[in-house]
């Protein structure tokens, strides 16, 4: 992936594709933006909290239907009190939601008959999943939780970005199915509904934090050195998120506990396993100390293309990705590729050219990362990680209909604040004291209206009056 050399200001080291740029065009940033703000309508009898183990169970046994999982809780959440008296319907249900998929797919070549969705349906019946037992028991522990990214306030607003941008590569996949009136859409086209498993506290999941990868056979002096920033972001109350996996991860982590921080495992196998099995010490400091979050069911084991997927949630629970001493095929860096399609930014910590370990942070480096050699590096880039309480741009500014869109007092704070710099979609929720999303649908309008401009490494710049 090249860089374009009149972009020297570039802070990612690869292109990430802009809303427009992507499968869909136009009408995939229509259909985010309508994935982020437009709320599907509640069930109030289908919230998260206080769900009990059968519950529970008869979620994640919908979860396991390949690709259609997601969606296929999604809209017994939207019609049935909860998942358990779904399958208390019986055929009837079965039948209720093997129909809703054959209309979702009409148009398809290969879509598939009403009876072998429902076959496919009732292979998932939690009374005959496998995985069951092993729920109920992982369940019973009281530090164990499941999160959902529908009614679920525990469930971390940095991960609806990936959901949303799954469900618009699902819709964009499946544009040829046949169209529905506008009065339905929302019963058709429900939201994903997707789990996450953590140890500890899920609270710890909606804290800043800063991803540190890197390689896992790495020297001590890399080692220490991520253990050095670890415990420095822990002590600036930031949380330091990693994979546990050997070598640096393992450093960053201990480093963050030794600072009395918080820190993240994002585990690549089944929450209730350990790997590498040496680290089990560890993670039950982890746990106590901060959260261990994993995506995969207990009792999964170990498969490579997860930790891929693993990548991208520590890129998405993180404001920036620092990698320390990484080789060029390292994992490492499809961390810090998953953040720059999140517009977040990427540093790299510089090393010997002699050390082929550091050649994946050369690369990083030359492609447009930031080289860092201290915490001054980083929030010199990202000024609002500091700690300590910051002034909202937009405190006492509200909204006025009737103004020019560059002329609105929101703008022109910003404008004032930011100049010509780049922001990313933290910074900006940074300076607005808001939520992630909030910042993102405020950023998608301001697109829109031709205030501000989508760089090719994935941050913003306001356009010129």
């Amino acid at each position: 992936m090249n860089i374009n050399p009149d972009r020297p200001q570039a802070r990612c080291f690869a292109h990430a594709p802009s809303l427009s740029d992507t499968e869909g065009g136009s009408s995939e940033q229509k259909t985010w933006q309508t994935e982020i703000s437009a709320k599907q309508p509640d069930n109030p009898k289908a919230q998260a909290p206080g769900l009990d183990a059968e519950e529970q169970i008869a979620r994640l046994s919908l979860l396991q239907w390949e690709s259609r999982g997601p969606w296929a809780l999604a809209w017994i959440l939207q019609h049935y009190p909860s998942a358990k008296s779904f399958w208390r319907e019986g055929c009837e249900a079965t039948k209720a939601l093997a129909s809703w998929f054959q209309a979702q797919q009409s148009m398809k070549r290969s879509a598939q008959r009403q009876p072998t969705l429902a076959l496919q349906i009732n292979a998932l019946n939690p009374k005959a999943w496998r995985f069951a037992p092993v729920v109920s028991h992982w369940l019973q522990q009281s530090n164990h939780h499941v999160l959902w990214s529908l009614h679920d306030e525990r469930y971390p607003e940095a991960l609806q970005q990936l959901d949303a941008m799954a469900s618009c590569r699902r819709t964009n996949k499946d544009r040829n199915v046949v169209q529905q009136p506008e009065s339905s859409s929302a019963e058709l086209a429900p939201r994903s509904c997707r789990a996450l498993f953590v140890e500890g506290d899920p609270i710890h999941l909606h804290r800043q934090g800063l991803a540190l990868v890197g390689g896992r056979a790495c020297s001590d002096r890399a080692a220490a050195i991520a253990a050095s920033f670890a415990g420095e972001l822990a002590r600036a109350g930031l949380s330091v998120i990693s994979g546990m996996a050997e070598g640096i991860d393992a450093a960053a982590h201990l480093g963050a506990l030794q600072g009395k921080g918080i820190t993240v495992a994002v585990m690549g196998t089944g929450i209730d396993r350990c790997y590498p099995r040496r680290h089990q010490h560890l993670r039950e400091r982890i746990a106590e100390q901060g959260a261990v979050i994993s995506a995969l069911l207990p009792g999964q084991g170990i498969e490579k293309f997860r930790f891929l997927q693993r990548n991208r949630l520590i890129a998405a629970l993180a404001a920036a990705v620092l990698v320390v001493q990484a080789r060029l095929q390292s994992g490492a860096l499809s961390t810090a590729q998953a953040a720059v399609d999140l517009g977040k930014s990427v540093f790299a910590v510089p090393g010997s050219i002699d050390d082929p370990r550091y050649k994946g942070c050369h690369q990083l480096i030359r492609q447009g990362a930031v080289l860092t050699e201290r915490m001054e590096d980083i929030f010199s880039e990202l000024p609002w990680l500091l700690p300590g309480p910051q002034q909202p741009i937009f405190d006492q500014l509200a909204p006025d209909p009737n103004c020019e869109a560059n002329e609105c007092p929101l703008v022109l704070a910003l404008r004032e604040r930011m100049g010509q710099d780049a922001f990313d979609i933290h910074q900006l929720a940074g300076l607005m004291q808001s939520s992630y999303e909030a910042a993102l649908v405020q950023s998608l309008r301001w697109e829109v209206d031709g205030l501000i401009h989508r760089e090719p490494n994935g941050r913003y710049v306001l356009k010129m009056l």
